[in-house]
């Protein structure tokens, strides 16, 4: 007796130790457990946060389109019908501000029925200014599951239109769908009254099980419990709230898979003891002096684990020990899992990030395209002297100005915030690219007085920058400045050193910064809160664009504003350099009248015949093409010196068009003219043949400039 209880007594420790080990374990692989379960809810409600943003962007640019900009509201019918069948949207719907329903897409325009879907969520959006995403809506139809999101169409700050884009709460599922979600888990979406919209598993309810709906009766953003599934599945659960939606992702993760690797151990450990005990006579001795040494090796292993270290447990010749390291090594598998999940999580955000910056370049080019023959045809404008349409083409010109100048802050900040912008860096007179940047602006500055101060120091003060961003800085800067001053105020431009900077202070006497919000002004996207009056929100990208240029050249930038109504001071610091050797100021070179043959070849109709048009009155010989099969069928009979073609042309792009053109022997000078501007796109037209590169809308001028140097270097060959 006294021998078996030396024996139970040796056990003991061992019997602490595991249990010890395996509530550790337990409890460490429950939280792991529900940490995943909360980790894969909010990649889930990025998804559909994201899918349901890119639905309220399209309605968005479906609100600035020229029908309804002119209350066409016919023709405006007939494209939201087609881009609902493109989109595959069941219906999309227009109300005026007054929430009068004025359309359905899905029924004709004389005939259709007058009853808002949700009033009050198009209450909600009239009355906030703010896109709004209903909750599950049956529909009146065929009563299946829908939802439907509103986007206000603003005219000032008053809203005229709203813009409803009525979907299958399908989109929602084929969203789950996409992420790969293990099998042992089951996700769901639940809307702003906790019923399902959608659930990676079928359901017979509408709603979550009562466990479920306790869990979520928490307020907080997130969270983590124990529920049970409408099959009767116990079930780790994380839930995560769209905070602008009002929707909420939970995914519940299998109890009984987690827990079954422990419950294996348990048993295998009772056997394990049991013949140990029957065993403990003959064995005692044995037993002792082996079990030291596994049990450490078992708390290595463990440790190991919970430092997320590789688990690696030799043989230890006890069947309950190897049992245990057998179940070590099967939870760091598990966790190695768990990790390569997250991984995969993490390269699908990578991925969404490279979509983005896709869709930049895409929106560039989509929005540069019409920009070109506006301009270009606002050009013939003015060359043909109709002094009756100076005032509206005025208006035009700056207004393209604007629009390029929004494209092109989103394609730079696309290019920052991913680390893609070069600078052509040599040393240029900052005196100069001050007094360039306010002899640009002077003439789009409304009864309001530019007041430019050098001192002499700077006057041969030079700085280690690009040119051009340069320029854009102190452009963005006094464009700022502009909007935010009252006509009739002053906007002061003080240029001085300070140590080995040169200080350049922007000075306006305008609406001024609130304390608060002072130290956002450079934020990404911020917008300090403002009147109904939303003519000087823009995008938020002015500001945090100037301050990346600027520490990219080395400086900084900071901004002062004693309060609100007392005027604004941004401050930019940039190092100087040496001046250099041959220091001069470049000049501008004038355009004679041209001479020459161009091939003009464009697929949009519009700009190609405005550009040969302002080539024309220049005084070049021009022949348009809308088409590469035209254009290799022209140019042999045509042999112009100069070819200018579009990239995005259907059938055959820019690019090949130019290399099979250079194939048949073509010397003469080409030109790309597109809407792609990203440095990858030059690249690409350098490789394909092309001369020069330029980005849509281009300056009539520089245009005009760059033929007429081309159509010189080829007149000697065309002779």
């Amino acid at each position: 007796m006294r021998l078996l209880l030396l024996a139970a007594s040796g056990l003991l420790p061992l019997v602490l130790v595991l249990a010890w080990g395996i509530d550790h374990l337990f409890e460490e692989r429950r939280n792991a457990a529900q940490r995943s379960a909360l980790e894969l809810s909010r990649a889930l409600a990025t998804a559909v946060d994201a899918e349901v943003r890119s639905i309220e962007k399209l309605l968005e640019q479906m609100g600035t389109s020229d029908e309804l900009e002119r209350a066409d509201l016919r023709s405006f019918h007939l494209a939201a019908r087609r881009d609902a069948e493109q989109l595959g949207w069941r219906q999309v719907t227009l109300a005026d501000g007054e929430g009068h329903v004025l359309f359905r897409s899905n029924q004709p325009f004389d005939s259709f029925d007058r009853r808002p879907i949700d009033s009050q969520s198009l209450k909600a959006t009239i009355d906030s200014h703010k896109p709004q995403v209903t909750s599950v809506l049956p529909s009146p139809k065929d009563g299946a599951d829908t939802f439907a999101v509103r986007v206000p169409v603003m005219r000032g700050d008053q809203v005229v239109y709203v813009l409803t884009a009525v979907l299958s709460t399908d989109v929602i599922g084929s969203v789950l769908q996409r992420q790969g979600i293990p099998l042992d888990s089951v996700a769901s979406v639940f809307d702003q009254q906790g019923r399902r919209i959608s659930r990676s598993r079928q359901s017979a309810t509408p709603f979550g099980s009562e466990s479920l709906q306790q869990l979520l009766q928490s307020s907080a953003p997130q969270g983590t419990g124990v529920t049970v599934t409408g099959e009767g599945e116990e079930v780790y659960t994380g839930f995560t709230r769209l905070s602008d939606v009002g929707w909420t992702v939970t995914v519940g993760t299998s109890v009984s898979q987690v827990s079954r690797a422990f419950y294996a151990l348990l048993g295998a450990i009772g056997l394990g003891l049991a013949g140990s005990l029957a065993l403990a006579l003959l064995l005692a001795w044995v037993l002792a002096r082996r079990i030291t040494d596994p049990i450490e090796k078992i708390k290595s292993a463990a440790a190991a684990l919970g430092r997320g270290d590789p688990v690696v447990v030799p043989p230890l010749q006890v069947a309950e020990l190897d049992d245990v390291a057998h179940a070590l090594r099967t939870a760091a598998m598990e966790r190695d899992l768990a990790t390569q999940e997250r991984v995969h999580a993490l390269r699908m955000a990578e991925e969404a990030n490279r979509s983005k910056d896709q869709f930049l370049a895409m929106l560039g080019h989509e929005l540069r395209n019409p920009l070109a023959p506006i301009a270009n045809a606002v050009q013939l404008m003015a060359m043909k002297g109709d002094e009756a349409t100076q005032h509206e083409r005025r208006i035009i010109e700056r207004q393209l100005v604007h629009v390029n100048r929004l494209v092109d802050d989103l394609l730079d900040v696309s290019r920052i915030t991913s680390g893609r912008l070069a600078l052509n860096r040599k040393p240029v007179n900052i005196a100069h690219v001050l007094e360039q940047v306010v002899e640009t602006i002077q003439p789009s500055l409304p009864d309001r007085t530019l007041a430019l101060h050098i001192e002499p120091s700077v006057i041969e003060g030079w700085v280690d920058g690009d040119e051009s961003r340069l320029v854009q800085v102190f452009n963005n800067l006094l464009v700022n400045a502009i909007k935010f001053t009252v006509p009739g105020n002053t906007i002061r431009i003080d240029a001085g050193r300070k140590g080995g900077d040169v200080r350049i202070a922007i000075e306006d006497d305008g609406v001024g910064i609130a304390c608060e919000d002072l130290h956002h002004v450079f934020d990404l996207f911020y917008q300090a809160p403002q009147n109904a009056d939303r003519a000087r929100g823009g995008l938020g990208l002015g500001l945090p664009i100037v301050r990346s240029l600027v520490e990219m050249h080395g400086g900084h930038v900071t901004a002062e504003s004693d309060g609100v109504g007392l005027g604004t001071c941004i401050v930019v610091f940039l190092p100087l350099c040496a001046v250099p050797a041959e220091a001069s100021t470049p000049r501008s070179i004038p355009i004679d009248k041209g001479s020459g043959r161009v091939l003009v070849v464009d697929d949009n109709e519009d700009a190609a015949d405005t550009c040969a048009t302002l080539l024309e009155m220049s005084g070049y010989e021009v022949r348009v093409v809308y088409t590469p099969e035209d254009a290799l069928a022209v140019f042999a009979q045509f042999n112009p010196g100069v070819a200018i073609l579009d990239i995005g042309l259907p059938g055959q792009n820019g690019y090949e068009l130019a290399r099979a053109m250079r194939r048949q022997g073509y010397s003469g000078r080409l030109i790309a003219m597109t809407g792609y501007g990203q440095s990858a796109d030059m690249a690409a037209s350098t490789a394909a043949g092309f001369d020069a590169h330029l980005t849509k809308p281009v300056v009539p001028s520089e245009l005009l400039e760059r033929v007429a140097r081309f159509a010189a270097e080829t007149a000697p060959l065309r002779a």
